[in-house]
């Protein structure tokens, strides 16, 4: 489905742009600037771009915490759109609802998610955008095709020199919070679920020597298991699991209950307990015949020792997938949860 839900540029004068841009297949910035300004001129001719070369096309000031500028984390609601208005991405569900129908999916992630606004990580053009903003506040801009890059220059020349690209997009943000360590946001996130679900009196554990502190919590209740009966270091056992995030929504599981239950289900695919191969190395465990398993998961497994046993183990995002997070379902920089049990011997 073609995602347009409106045009905030004129269509008329977009397509007179887009035509100049195709002309140009590897325009530079300098000629990026000069079909930017004389769009502006003409369309909206009261408003200037700022020192980078961006224009504001709607500010709502917020009443929170000002934008503090060594924060390298914005936790943000976005929209980003093409010159003539097509939805590249958003964190928004009732956009998603109304581009495709067929792909919306209520257990994907929706809602504000951490940017990395660092130099090298995000890019030049949304640190600019935050400049001056509150918590609460919203802005709609657009970012020149120059500030789209992780680089950081301290002149407009620079940048221009440095861009190869004549894509100017269009973005709609709303500031809604921020951090300076995202670890350490993490890090709270997760004692405050673990507190809030199994008790202040639950401690974060380990499964190797360098493991920061409060980044993994192993829950299993072991007290009628005998040590005796413990598998083997390289036992094959079953297993089932579900995969959720902190908000309690499932993302994953091989269990057909809980996939009915969590709106997860799939008619093509085999619901049925998976293999588990262990090893005396939690890094060499596989299941399914693959170790590329991330590293919470697998060390969740490495600290289960009876067939039978059940756990749940929550980590951050470092043992998960980090700052790309996993496709709908797993913003960047979230903690994750997953509820393990090992089957018993038929």
């Amino acid at each position: 489905m073609n995602k347009i839900l409106r045009i905030l540029i004129p269509a008329a004068a977009a397509a007179v742009l887009s035509g100049c841009a195709q002309q140009v297949t590897e325009s530079t910035g300098a000629q990026a600037k000069e079909y930017l300004d004389l769009f502006m001129s003409t369309e909206y001719p009261t408003i200037q771009p700022d020192q980078w070369g961006m224009y504001i096309l709607s500010d709502t000031p917020g009443t929170g915490a000002d934008r503090d500028k060594d924060a390298s984390f914005a936790y943000l609601r976005c929209t980003i759109r093409s010159f003539g208005g097509e939805i590249l991405s958003s964190t928004e569900e009732d956009i998603e609802k109304q581009l495709d129908q067929d792909s919306y999916k209520s257990y994907n992630y929706y809602g504000p998610r951490y940017f990395n606004t660092a130099e090298g990580k995000g890019y030049a053009g949304l640190q600019y955008l935050l400049e001056g903003m509150k918590v609460g506040g919203k802005r709609t801009a657009i970012m020149p095709a120059w500030l789209a890059t992780t680089s950081r220059f301290g002149t407009m020349k620079e940048y221009l020199d440095a861009c190869t690209s004549s894509t100017h997009l269009i973005y709609e943000i709303t500031f809604e919070g921020q951090c300076q360590d995202i670890s350490v946001q993490e890090i709270t996130e997760l004692r405050e679920y673990v507190t809030a679900h199994y008790g202040a009196s639950q401690e974060s554990t380990t499964y190797k020597t360098d493991q920061a502190g409060g980044t993994f919590y192993f829950v299993s209740d072991t007290t009628s298991f005998k040590e005796e009966d413990k598998r083997a270091d390289d036992a094959t056992l079953d297993l089932i699991y579900t995969g959720r995030r902190l908000d309690g929504q499932a993302f994953d599981t091989n269990s057909q209950e809980v996939a009915l239950k969590e709106g997860l289900y799939v008619k093509e695919k085999t619901y049925e307990a998976s293999s588990v191969k262990f090893s005396k190395e939690y890094s060499s465990i596989s299941m399914g015949g693959t170790s590329s398993l991330i590293e919470g998961f697998k060390a969740g497994l490495y600290k289960m020792h009876w067939a039978g046993q059940k756990a749940t183990v929550l980590f951050v995002s470092d043992l998960g997938y980090a700052a790309t997070g996993s496709g709908s379902v797993i913003p960047p920089y979230c903690p994750l949860i997953f509820e393990l049990e090992l089957k018993k011997d038929e």
